[in-house]
């Protein structure tokens, strides 16, 4: 089946300006409204978990602050260390800078245009040709999982990495010298980003390639071991700032151990979805998503781009092809979760996959392969060619054998007794077959024009109409105006304030706002938001009980399910949800207490025990404190004292206070407990315990004293002085690449 569709055959007009020009109309028609300030995105995670990280970000930034700790979400959280915040990644100065939402939104789909950007010149560079390259470029850019991950800045920012990184790893490990410094920090800035598990499978497909050649010593093995592991720590040593603080949290969070709970797998016909992409999908809120897992929408590349993969597969013989499809169709196992043995063997064997919570999000890696293998069907000569005078055939052969497939498909939908969307599916599977006829067409003749100006029409056309299929394959999540995003909202009468008061959400309440949503999107973005549903407490800097982060503490399980009311009094519960007559009202709560309090009597009890106690109606915050029964040795105060708070101040990361106590006393902070939290009373070092199973208490002598909590994170210090003493190194390294190469070329010269 020949396609001989070659750079030297009519694709050099496609040059990377003007590739990235094409890309950037194709981006801006795309979404003209969020380039122009008149929409913005609002579709689940966006309103209530991105944008309010990214503003929270964003005041920090403006009051010359660093984020380390969220003072606002779980009665406190780690900021920096949770990673996905992108509190270290620098192109967030984008929209740290410029005017809110706006700048968020353009931010994210700049990410999407750089990643379609980054696929052309790794295409380019693996298959030599640029009109496969322009088409590789098209379909990652505006695939189901591009366009479906615009919701999470931190996943779009590292999918728009991924292909350069793989391009510019490879070429470090493959030539060296100056090629080296440019791979580490691609590589960094993807680390940055925080898309774990796309920086995860990012380097296991690098893995796979670097082993591949290894393997086959295509080039001399211990110059390639030495540049490999010279960028690895490069990468490392450049985002050591961001990772040694997450690999803290992730040790005292509750994923440390035994956290494989395969939410949200991939259907097992989810593979159909590839060709069909409404299969068996379910309908809400105007738009299709699949049952079973809802991390996705989609991850649709084009119907063209599972044949061209096809062709490719029969045509090459290359290393990079075998490799991504033998990881494409183990991970698109993997994507099954536990309906195959293969998701629990790894779960329970390879503890990094305990990192990757939704099995469906291994489908990132065939999503990014398919467009690569289907260039390769556009590529010069193959290796191995199946002659034939007769091409028109194998053309017509390639057609009906996916049409067939997809008419398989729609009538294997038909027969589900359940489903009833079957008319919106076969809809859709006609226009798919549509949009695969028009393009298969076009290719045909593109390979029988031998006119440079009408053969550059053509490849035009191809990618338009695959731009074309994509955009249209399933509705798009609603866009809203952006006044909605705007400070001073509806919200409670007396909202409360850092260390006075806080917001809670009970149980019955946020399992009626988890699963009942409006119609309209703006709504259900406001009663979210006036709500204080997830993260939405940001927007407004007000202080919550709870939150939505993807690692939380192992003592926020405390803070889930129904609260006693002593508990609620002891957290500063100040204001509380209800809903009355179908209508959301904030109730306040005037037994609350504030953050600092002090003068318990500390009682010793095992963890059971202290989650029993906090729970009966017996537990009294004011008058007592639980402590570990590891520290009873430790403490000297054994009774209840009469402490005065002066003053007091709070702040994001420390908290100050001036006491007067009669006798020896405990000072209990309802803060939630982290390492990094210390205690100073008078200036010196007093041992922070860890109180009422997750919070904080410290001992103070009797008299007046100065009290001081400080958030320092030595994890961060050590990890900054490691990036910076990296990037001096890897400048250095640039520099000597450069100047070597500059003398080598001067030699030649001279000396011919």
């Amino acid at each position: 089946m020949p396609l001989n569709i070659q750079t030297e055959n009519g694709d050099s007009w496609i040059t990377p300006r003007r590739f990235a020009v094409f890309l950037a109309i194709l981006t801006f028609a795309s979404w003209p409204g969020v380039f122009l300030g008149l929409q913005m995105f609002v579709f689940r995670d966006f309103g209530f978990f991105s944008a309010p990280i990214a503003w929270h970000l964003r005041e920090s930034f403006w009051h010359g602050e660093l984020p380390l700790w969220n003072p606002l979400s779980n009665c406190g959280q780690p900021f920096l260390a949770e990673w996905n915040t992108q509190a270290l990644y620098p192109p967030v100065l984008f929209y740290l800078l410029l005017p809110f939402p706006w700048s968020l939104g353009v931010f994210c789909v700049l990410h999407l245009f750089f990643g379609g950007l980054g696929m052309f010149f790794l295409a380019r560079h693996w298959t030599q040709s640029s009109f496969g390259a322009a088409l590789a470029g098209v379909i990652f850019a505006f695939s189901g999982l591009m366009t479906g991950s615009l919701g999470w800045p931190s996943i779009i920012a590292a999918l728009g990495w991924m292909p350069w990184v793989v391009w510019l790893t490879r070429r470090a490990w493959k030539e060296g010298g100056k090629i080296l410094a440019p791979a580490a920090i691609a590589g960094a800035l993807q680390m940055l980003s925080g898309g774990v598990e796309i920086v995860l499978l990012t380097w296991a497909l690098l893995g796979a390639i670097f082993m591949a050649e290894f393997i086959s010593a295509a080039t001399p093995r211990a110059k390639i071991v030495i540049r490999f592991c010279i960028v690895i720590l490069f990468v490392a040593g450049l985002s050591a700032a961001q990772l040694l603080p997450f690999f803290d949290l992730l040790r005292h969070s509750e994923r440390a151990a035994n956290y494989f709970t395969a939410d949200s797998p991939m259907p097992p016909s989810g593979w159909v979805n590839f060709l069909v992409p409404l299969f068996r999908d379910s309908f809400a809120q105007g738009i299709y998503y699949q049952n079973g897992q809802y991390w996705i929408l989609s991850y649709y590349t084009g119907v063209i781009t599972v044949a061209l993969a096809a062709m490719a597969l029969w045509r090459r013989r290359s290393v990079e092809v075998w490799v991504m499809l033998a990881l494409s169709i183990f991970c698109l196992v993997l994507a099954t979760g536990n309906a195959t043995p293969l998701y629990a063997w790894m779960s329970a064997h390879v503890g990094i996959v305990g990192l990757i919570r939704f099995p469906v999000k291994f489908v990132t890696l065939p999503v990014f392969a398919m467009p690569l293998i289907a260039a390769y069907a556009l590529s010069g000569p193959a290796v191995e060619t199946v002659k034939t005078s007769r091409p028109a055939y194998s053309w017509l052969l390639a057609w009906f054998a996916t049409i067939a497939l997809i008419g398989g498909c729609l009538v294997w939908a038909a027969r589900e007794p359940s489903f009833n969307l079957i008319q919106a599916v076969v809809i859709n599977g006609l226009i798919r077959v549509a949009f695969f006829t028009a393009i298969v067409i076009s290719l045909f003749v593109l390979e029988k024009v031998t006119p440079a100006r009408i053969r550059g029409w053509l490849q035009a056309l191809v990618v338009v109409l695959v731009w074309l299929d994509l955009n249209c394959h399933s509705p798009q999540p609603p866009l809203v105006k952006p006044v909605i995003f705007n400070p001073n909202m509806p919200r409670p009468a007396a909202p409360p304030q850092l260390g006075f008061g806080r917001a809670i959400i009970p149980a019955d309440v946020l399992h009626t706002l988890t699963f009942a949503a409006h119609q309209d999107a703006t709504e259900n973005f406001l009663t979210d938001r006036f709500a204080m549903f997830s993260d939405c407490n940001l927007y407004d800097d007000i202080p919550k009980c709870d939150g939505f982060f993807p690692l939380n503490l192992r003592g926020n399980v405390l803070l889930n399910g129904n609260l006693s009311e002593r508990m609620q009094d002891f957290l500063g519960a100040s204001q509380s949800l209800a809903i009355k007559g179908g209508v959301l009202e904030w109730a306040p709560r005037p037994t609350f207490m504030p953050m600092l309090t002090g003068g318990q009597k500390p009682v010793f009890a095992t963890d059971s025990e202290t989650l029993a106690l906090l729970a009966s109606t017996n537990f009294d915050p004011r008058a007592e404190v639980y402590l570990p029964l590891a520290v009873r040795s430790a403490v000297t105060v054994s009774n209840t004292a009469t402490v005065k708070i002066i003053s007091v101040e709070y702040s994001a990361q420390k908290i100050t206070a001036n006491v007067d106590a009669g006798a020896p006393a405990m000072l209990v902070t309802a803060q939630s407990y982290y390492h990094p939290w210390h205690a100073y009373v008078d200036g010196r070092p007093t041992p922070l315990w860890r109180a009422n199973y997750a919070f904080q208490a410290l001992e103070i002598p009797a008299g007046a004293h100065d009290i001081k909590l400080v958030y320092e994170d030595w994890n961060f210090r050590i990890g900054l002085l490691i990036s910076a003493i990296t990037l001096a190194i890897a400048a250095v390294f640039y520099w000597i690449s450069v100047v070597r190469l500059r003398i080598q070329s001067s030699q030649f010269r001279i000396w011919p």
